[in-house]
């Protein structure tokens, strides 16, 4: 099966910036000196893009907690794709801006569950969504308006009610069994019924070989 190389991390020093190059692709730019940038990438491991055959099949369990987890959904196909997603993760909104034009011809479900604890809002941002009387137009308002320079997701932040509360916990729990508390992550059944799990985003020319193995 095709592997993807997930090149992003969790956090990104405050001198890089999420720019768009002329293929359309989003790359991070620096303005460290170049010795720094690459003691950097020596010191700071690549996160693991899937988790081995072996933990993807013992990832099932996962799987049927998401089932029941608190998401919002968008498209209509046979093919369910999971998106753990932080509202000011900016590597999220890179994802969410690549599957836009293939969930149609895919004939894909994205079911995107909402986490928050990237930053002092996002708890407040992910009730938000969750709340709203139509929550997939909230989220589309936080991701078409967001902030690549700030990592600040549009939608303003909310007191949550208790419900919320609960549902974001319950879906922070699911993320941490994941292992690696990271955003995104992605999670799907495989054709030959495995589960794989992907943490981070997947690089753009990738993309459509991870989609074409999703059930």
């Amino acid at each position: 099966m095709p592997t993807s190389t997930a090149k992003r991390r969790e956090q990104t020093p405050a001198s890089k910036v999420l720019t768009r190059a002329r293929d359309g692709r989003w790359a991070w730019s620096t303005h460290l000196p170049g010795l720094l940038a690459l003691l950097l990438f020596l010191l700071v491991p690549p996160l693991a893009a899937a988790a081995p055959n072996g933990a993807a099949r013992d990832a099932a369990p996962l799987l049927q907690r998401l089932d029941h987890a608190h998401w919002i959904a968008q498209g209509h196909g046979p093919h369910v794709l999971y998106v753990i997603f932080d509202p000011n993760c900016p590597y999220c909104h890179v994802l969410y801006d690549e599957l836009q034009p293939r969930i149609q011809p895919d004939q894909l479900t994205v079911r995107y569950v909402p986490v928050g604890y990237l930053a002092p809002s996002s708890f407040g941002k992910a009730a938000a969504i969750l709340e709203a009387k139509n929550p997939l137009a909230a989220m589309q308002k936080n991701e078409k308006g967001f902030n690549v320079t700030s990592h600040d997701g549009a939608i303003p932040e909310i007191l949550p009610d208790a419900a919320s509360v609960n549902a974001l916990h319950s879906n922070m729990s699911i993320l941490e069994a994941t292992g690696q508390k990271i955003v995104p992550t992605i999670i799907y059944a495989r054709r030959d019924n495995t589960v794989k799990i992907i943490k981070g985003t997947p690089d753009q020319a990738d993309l459509p070989a991870v989609l074409k193995e999703i059930r």
